[in-house]
């Protein structure tokens, strides 16, 4: 089922990065690992409810948007 390697971000990365990782594969969930253990998972919902209404516009634009 999964294919490829799967997109991460590390634990130190900003959020904005983060953010940006989110929007460029379209993933609704973003493992979050520090060396090669998982240590979380920034969603969607959390990015919501930390961001400004326009901001969390535009990340689901992005994320929902049909592949290219």
């Amino acid at each position: 089922m999964a294919q490829g390697k799967p997109v991460t971000v590390g634990v130190d990365d900003d959020v904005s990065e983060a953010l940006a990782t989110m929007k460029e594969h379209k993933v609704r969930r973003l493992p979050v690992i520090d060396g090669h253990d998982l240590v979380g998972m920034l969603t969607q919902a959390d990015a919501a409810r930390s961001l400004s209404e326009s901001s969390v516009g535009d990340l689901v634009e992005h994320i929902s948007e049909p592949g290219t």
